[in-house]
């Protein structure tokens, strides 16, 4: 991200009325300038002095058309990288008919949009076909099997379970999300526009026919759905991202990925802010999500807050079950949502641990997670990771801090209210407090921490805690009002059969039993 920050692309935006302010605002939180000139007579003027094009339909006009049309032919000519936003294509005829002849005349290099948007060009290029062919034979058989099994019921016409059997795909607005294309659809469209498609949601498909390549990444948040805007701010970082591509002559697929993964990671991590500081109005939402964008740049303590410790997944290889390596667990959990991963190896030599580390390291600056390192200030400092973390015989914190400086996350473990104390006032930057419910990878872990101590000791410090200790989602809810920010979790994340379904389980609860 340092990178991406440091070469300032300037992004030309035509973007709807309606958003336009949060749009530009997110292309300048991720270090681009932005210019809007819909002016027709000016628009090819200014693309041709941008490192980027970011076309958003939301508000559509004759005018704007022209001035669509002659900005992406200027881009076209100069090799500038262009991302559309076919927002409400499915709205009216006149946004499909005008979005329809924009790509049959623009070559663009992405599109953005959500799965009904995404799935509406599918149909208006008649990449749904073969789709409908199979849909069409599935829905037929299941008919069948439907209305026999209902001719028993006489409350149930026939007619009524072919009409819920045959369902609907016609987008009703610009906010309508609705079943996306399946991925032969999605390539044949990508393969079609010669673009990278991206279908954003709850989990965001990025596909590029010319690279084979169909990939499921994580989404944002729940509180993306309830302001107008979040899409269209993605749609904006991204060509922030192409622009920087541009400039640096890096790949414009790559860039598209580390803009949908940043952006989707601050979007996840401004909703835990939200709610940890008792703010859960959607301007403040906003407000934080943009927070949050524009310090991606910074060291990771300067953008380490209370929010990062929500789910933190602590690793254990022996724990895992057969047939899954540490990455892939490691990866997994970061799509169920953990916000931040200590690697805990004990039973490795450093230079094995390092080689674990960086191989870690790298899944998580993919997911913008921070990787914290167990004990070994060392090994942190050889891969580059985010932080360590200390226990009560694991060196001092004040030297830790030299050894590391001001830019690294510390974090410390405390049994009590006196360690809690003691860790805070030598540096430490957050706490690890229990065990909670005792430990089944930690044999000499201390006595079961009470509800009473943790009230206690996150009432006296000003740094955030973390309770850990046989924490699973079946004790999680005991840890409710105790002043928390968040659970450290290892076999009820890494020792389950579905590493991702159990940290998804796991961060629902915690948003709803620790931040209520």
């Amino acid at each position: 991200m340092t990178a991406y920050l440091k070469n300032h692309p300037q992004v030309h935006i035509i973007n709807n009325y309606i958003t336009v302010t949060d749009a530009v605002n997110a292309i300048l939180a991720v270090g681009g300038t932005a210019v809007g000139a819909d002016f027709p007579e000016e628009a090819a003027e200014i693309t041709s002095m941008s490192d980027a094009l970011v076309l958003n339909t939301g508000t559509p006009s004759e005018e704007r058309k022209k001035a669509y049309l002659a900005a992406g032919k200027a881009a076209n000519e100069k090799g500038i990288p262009v991302i559309l936003d076919p927002v409400g294509v499915g709205a009216s005829d006149f946004r499909k008919k005008m979005i329809k002849d924009l790509l049959e005349e623009v070559k663009v290099t992405c599109v953005r949009g959500n799965s009904a948007e995404i799935r509406t060009l599918c149909g208006l290029f008649e990449t749904l076909k073969e789709e409908a062919d199979e849909k069409e034979a599935f829905k037929e058989k299941s008919l069948k099997e439907k209305v026999f099994k209902m001719e028993v019921s006489i409350e149930v016409k026939a007619s009524d379970a072919i009409k819920e059997a045959k369902g609907s795909d016609h987008v009703k607005g610009v906010e309508a999300s609705g079943e996306g294309a399946n991925e032969k659809s999605l390539l044949s469209l990508s393969e079609r526009l010669g673009a990278v498609i991206v279908e954003s949601g709850e989990k965001v498909r990025l596909v590029s026919a010319e690279e084979g390549l169909f990939e499921v990444l994580p989404g944002g948040c729940e509180m993306q759905k309830r302001f107008t805007g979040a899409g269209c701010m993605m749609t904006a970082v991204l060509g922030a991202f192409l622009g920087d591509a541009k400039k640096s002559g890096l790949c414009f697929t790559d860039a598209v990925r580390d803009g949908i993964l940043l952006y989707s990671r601050a979007a996840r991590k401004a909703e835990v802010r939200c709610l940890t500081e008792g703010r859960r109005g959607i301007a403040s939402f906003k407000t934080l999500l943009l927070d949050t964008l524009s310090m991606s740049g910074e060291s990771w303590r300067k953008q380490f807050s209370a929010a990062d410790l929500a789910l933190y997944a602590v690793t254990d290889r022996g724990c895992l079950k057969k047939g899954l390596d540490l990455a892939g667990a490691v990866t997994e959990a970061l799509f169920g949502g953990v916000s931040l991963v200590q690697l805990r190896e004990k039973h490795l030599s450093e230079a094995e641990t390092v080689e674990k580390a960086k191989v870690v390291k790298e899944v998580c600056d993919e997911f913008h997670v921070p990787l914290i390192i167990n004990d070994s200030t060392d090994v942190c400092l050889k891969v580059g990771a985010a932080g360590v973390h200390l226990g009560q015989e694991d060196g001092s914190i004040v030297k830790a801090r030299e050894i590391l400086g001001k830019d690294r996350i510390i974090g410390a473990t405390a049994h009590n209210l006196e360690e809690a104390l003691k860790a805070e006032a030598d540096g430490a930057d957050y706490l690890g407090v229990g065990a909670a419910f005792g430990s089944a990878t930690k044999l000499d872990a201390k006595p079961v921490t009470s509800l009473e101590m943790y009230k206690e000791i996150t009432k006296a410090v000003s740094i955030p805690v973390v309770a850990i200790g046989g924490i699973n989602s079946g004790n999680v809810e005991r840890l409710g009002g105790s002043g928390i920010s968040g659970v450290a979790v290892v076999s009820g994340i890494f020792g389950e059969d579905n590493v991702e379904r159990a940290a998804k389980i796991l961060k629902e609860k915690v948003m709803e039993v620790i931040f209520k």
